[in-house]
């Protein structure tokens, strides 16, 4: 289950600057606030439905066949997905009930959000789950000699279940990973044959590495993917730049333009990261930079700043009404069920694939960071009008 995050950028250097689609990221671990997405989105249909908002914006608000407030059905969709890969496990190896796990951190702060997939892969998709803490991974599973997962419920331990599909809303973090016990927990997972939402590969296709190499100006890898000359250049235009600040050429050039004061004014320096918090902005990159020893910076990457236009609207965070400028970001979920060929001519194949709902997030125009849970942006709805 994918987020492939937008925004919209204006080049103010160009002669008619024209508002562009341009990805921030595609996140392919622990895309966060389907759940929350879904409820927003009907909290702001029920206030419009009551005629809560000030006359002279409500028309535009509610919701016909191509205007309005549009409903995001993310929780449900990402909830089939999770149901899509538990039958396709197919029937238990070991004669138990199947299970779908949400691996969890311990406090977790986006359990609300969480639950209400829960929820719907229960109810719509008759699908029994249970969370289950990283740290507990080897407490409470088990791995038989087919590679079987079976997972004991520290409430019930007379009633183990096979797992079919493990989801990951955690494990992205260097945090999960302080003892050496984590890291097996990680290899106990993935050595199993339940479907891992995602695999450590489909983990690391989403770093920021693996997307710097495939937007960087030129870059010839993107061909190996999308056939059509065509496709692969509307493609590349929703990309920012991105450069290695490694010792190639492009990296060479992109360590010029980070050790510069005016020239960094339009970058940001983004690590192996997932969540909000970790990046560096604009001018504060040549200090931050110049205080880190040079064999690190092979580990950052560069990208040219999104440009938003200017907006004003209202945030409500904290109980506390926020107005000003804004800008948001859009996120767009995916589903994508395949498997996985042998590597010797078998490609394997794409089973299931599509759109799953979308998630806004709104934040003050004075914050570079976008991530709700790190604090930094609001949950919201998109309203589409005619311009």
């Amino acid at each position: 289950m994918f987020r492939s995050d937008y925004m919209v950028h204006v080049d103010s250097t160009a002669t008619k600057p024209q508002p562009e689609i341009k990805q921030v990221e595609f996140n392919t671990i622990a895309s966060s606030f389907g759940g929350l997405s879904t409820q927003v989105n009907a909290m702001h249909r029920h206030l419009v439905a009551i005629d809560a908002y000030p006359p002279e914006i409500l028309a535009l608000l509610k919701a016909t066949e191509s205007l309005g407030i549009k409903q995001s059905r993310s929780t449900t969709s990402l909830a089939a997905g999770l149901g899509t890969a538990h039958q396709a496990y197919g029937r238990s190896k070991a004669s138990l009930p199947l299970c779908v796990i949400f691996l969890v951190q311990d406090p977790e702060r986006n359990v609300f959000d969480q639950r209400h997939l829960e929820y719907s892969l229960l109810h719509d998709q008759d699908t029994r789950s249970f969370r289950l803490p990283f740290d507990r991974i080897l407490t409470d599973t088990k791995l038989t000699s087919d590679r079987t997962l079976l997972y004991t419920p520290p409430h019930s331990p007379s009633t183990p279940h096979e797992v079919t599909t493990i989801y990951f809303r955690a494990g992205y973090s260097p945090s999960d990973y302080i003892t050496p016990n984590a890291w097996t927990a990680r290899l106990h997972l993935e050595r199993s044959a339940a479907i891992k939402c995602p695999s450590i590969l489909t983990h690391l296709a989403g770093s920021k590495k693996v997307q710097q190499v495939l937007a960087t100006p030129s870059s010839p890898h993107l061909s190996r993917f999308l056939a059509s000359p065509a496709t692969r250049a509307r493609i590349l235009n929703t990309f920012a730049p991105i450069y290695p600040l490694d010792t190639s050429a492009a990296g060479l050039e992109a360590r010029k333009l980070a050790t510069d004061s005016q020239t960094a004014a339009r970058y940001v320096l983004k690590p192996q990261r997932e969540g909000g918090g970790n990046n560096i902005y604009r001018v504060a990159i040549p200090k931050f930079l110049g205080e880190m020893p040079e064999e690190r910076w092979p580990a950052y990457i560069l990208m040219e700043m999104i440009e938003p236009p200017p907006l004003t609207n209202a945030i409500l965070r904290n109980g506390e009404v926020q107005r000003g400028g804004v800008i948001g970001e859009l996120g767009v979920y995916g589903v994508c069920l395949w498997r996985q060929g042998d590597g010797e001519g078998d490609k394997g194949e794409v089973l299931e694939n599509w759109e799953a709902g979308y998630l806004l997030r709104t934040k003050g125009d004075t914050s570079e960071e976008g991530g709700v849970a790190a604090g930094f942006g609001a949950v919201d709805s998109a309203c589409l009008v005619d311009v």
